[in-house]
């Protein structure tokens, strides 16, 4: 949706499009204000749902440096330069060869076409406009008819997810989750969840998130009207059509069964910080539980069909369950936190003279945008300072690169396979938990650990160096173990390489 369709959007009286709202769907809330003049116009309310878009924007346009997207962009690199999906790993020597399934093809291919047409600085953009639309999307889930009541509830729908908004393929499934629950939610025509639908599974494994929101609405719907919403069950129907429609790709139908990886490696995915449950002593998630909290106060205070309690309960007890789900929960908390605000507003008339006012200041949030677009440009579009760049510099000035097994954590893997492709000796592990072998995960564990066993896990797999950070276990266990020596090393990060010669440093004299 375009920002001038999303104005438009605002500017009409119905959020229904003139539909009427059957008993105990989600539209039948006060909409915004009728027009003074035929036509769409600029209206307050529109400002402020374009002012979360150039928020999105801003946040977005940041130099790139999240670890999962690294890899990503390495994948879509290649896929742009061959013109081939890979079948089997090309970057790491513990699963060199095994069969992968490159879940978010589609957008890893956005990633290479953008990288072949303007660098880095071109992936910058696309991510600035993927937080972009998906700010917009929430701020049109958060409308409320007003434009103060509006920045209320879109800034806290905004304030709920954006620490996790982070630069990886699931702004795609964000996106896609907000256009369903809009598309549902304005009574648009089903036949958009075909094309929704399509790209969200080809982009990103949280494509089930939108049939539990559906089930969830279904069921409180259900309750609301004590009887079958007819209403709801083409969207259904069409969203089910849609996840069909999205085995048509060049991996074929095991996108659609990807997300049941989770499942079969549980044991897995329990080491991964973003799927196990949130540490709300960190400022991420702090910020998250703070506006989650002044949402479940506003809600409290008035009565709730179950068709907005059952979606919202539903969501943040999955984001409870893993972290990764509370970006999720915040949008589907956007248009629930909209009703509870819109109860009893009215809405200010639009008049000529305003209207003109409004119209310049979105001019003035556009060229804003530009200004921003511009401005990254001139910046580097890669931010490595949490990566070992010296060690990596160490290793090949001097060789070690190729022909070396070299284990590392899991970041510094992405980073690497970012770096050197398929043309070096390959990483220990990445963050593609879904396509490793078990073992390998645990073996990695071991390490990062640094349980008595990680020298049996070195010796297994024949590592020759270690990149691992100073302050980690495994540095420490190594000196104590002895046949390791340090070769490189700066205040963050260490280079360990075997050598037989060096014994254990002495234990500490006892007390």
């Amino acid at each position: 949706m375009s920002i001038d369709g999303a104005l438009a959007d605002v500017g009409t009286t119905d959020p229904a499009a003139g539909v009427a709202a059957a008993p105990g769907s989600p539209s039948d809330h006060p909409g915004p204000a009728p027009a003074a003049t035929g036509g769409p116009t600029v209206t307050l309310e529109g400002l402020v749902v374009a002012t979360f878009a150039l928020f999105g924007l801003r946040i977005g346009l940041r130099p790139l440096s999240d670890n999962s997207l690294l890899l990503h962009l390495r994948t879509g690199i290649d896929l742009a330069a061959t013109g081939r999906l890979p079948a089997r790993d090309p970057y790491s020597f513990t699963a060199a060869g095994h069969p992968w399934v490159v879940q978010s093809w589609l957008a890893e291919a956005t990633y290479g076409v953008a990288y072949r047409i303007g660098g880095l600085h071109a992936v910058v953009l696309e991510q600035g406009l993927l937080v972009a639309a998906v700010a917009l999307t929430v701020a049109l889930l958060a409308r409320t008819g007003m434009a103060s009541r509006t920045m209320a509830s879109a800034g806290i729908a905004v304030g709920a997810g954006m620490t996790m908004w982070s630069q990886r393929p699931l702004l795609f499934g964000l996106l896609g989750l907000a256009l369903l629950i809009l598309v549902v939610e304005r009574r648009r025509s089903p036949w958009w969840l075909l094309p929704i639908g399509w790209v969200w599974v080809n982009t990103h494994g949280s494509f089930p998130l939108g049939a539990l929101w559906l089930g969830a609405l279904w069921v409180g719907s259900a309750l609301d009207g004590r009887g079958r919403p007819r209403w709801l069950e083409p969207y259904m129907g069409a969203f089910a059509a849609a996840l069909a429609l999205g085995a048509l790709n060049p991996v074929g139908p095991r996108l659609l069964s990807f997300p049941l990886t989770v499942g079969d490696k549980r044991a897995v995915f329990q080491y991964i910080v973003e799927w196990r449950s949130p540490n709300f002593q960190t400022t991420g998630p702090l910020v998250t539980l703070a506006f989650f909290g002044i949402a479940l106060v506003l809600l409290v205070r008035r009565p709730n069909r179950w068709s907005d309690t059952l979606p919202v309960v539903g969501f943040l007890a999955l984001g409870l369950i893993s972290s990764r789900n509370l970006a999720a929960g915040a949008v589907v908390l956007a248009p629930v936190v909209a009703r509870a605000l819109s109860a009893g507003g009215v809405a200010a008339p639009v008049v000529a003279g305003r209207a003109r006012v409004n119209r310049l200041i979105l001019a003035v949030l556009a060229a804003a945008a530009v200004i921003f677009a511009v401005g990254a440009q001139g910046r580097a579009a890669l931010d490595l300072r949490s990566y070992p760049t010296g060690a990596e510099a160490y290793l090949n000035t001097h060789g070690l690169l190729v022909g070396h097994r070299i284990a590392a954590q899991d970041f510094v893997g992405d980073y690497r396979a970012l770096v050197e492709g398929s043309h070096g000796s390959g990483v220990f592990v990445d963050d593609r938990y879904d396509m490793y072998p078990a073992q390998v995960a645990f073996d990695y564990n071991a390490l990062l650990t640094a349980r008595p066993s990680a020298l049996a896990v070195l010796n297994r797999w024949n590592i020759d160096e270690i990149v691992w950070a100073r302050d980690a276990g495994l540095p420490d266990e190594l000196r104590l173990a002895g046949g390791w020596r340090t070769a490189w090393s700066d205040p963050r990060w260490v280079v360990l390489v075997r050598d037989p010669s060096v014994g254990a440093d002495p234990a500490p004299a006892g007390g």
